[in-house]
């Protein structure tokens, strides 16, 4: 798994790219917590669309790192998920805790600036 975080305006772009197995979640916690400042409530969009795969536990941390942004008045959003990754935040209810959007520029149009 490779990631690599880019900043449009206030919004971290947080691109993810291969399967996200085994000990591989953390590191992206780790990553997205870099971008994460006193005083500002973050705003991520977790862009998926070269994600094949991801683990049980990886949906474990993505929801971690959903309520330590929610709890700083930040905002986590998902994009580009193919439909096995999204029948599986389907089957697990995440669905319909997290935001997820077709493509990166429909998440970033639902952010106010």
């Amino acid at each position: 798994m490779k990631v690599k975080i880019v900043s449009k305006g206030e919004v971290n772009i947080v691109k993810v790219e291969g399967a996200i197995k085994s000990g591989d979640e953390y590191s992206l916690a780790e990553k997205m917590e870099n971008y994460i400042k006193p005083n500002v409530a973050p705003k991520f969009i977790i862009d998926m669309k070269k994600v094949p795969f991801v683990n049980s536990a990886a949906l474990g941390v993505f929801l971690n790192i959903y309520k330590h942004v929610d709890g700083l008045n930040g905002r986590l959003v998902f994009s580009g998920l193919n439909s096995d990754v999204e029948n599986l935040m389907e089957i697990t209810k995440l669905a319909s805790v997290f935001e997820i959007f077709k493509s990166v520029e429909e998440a970033l149009d639902s952010f106010d600036f």
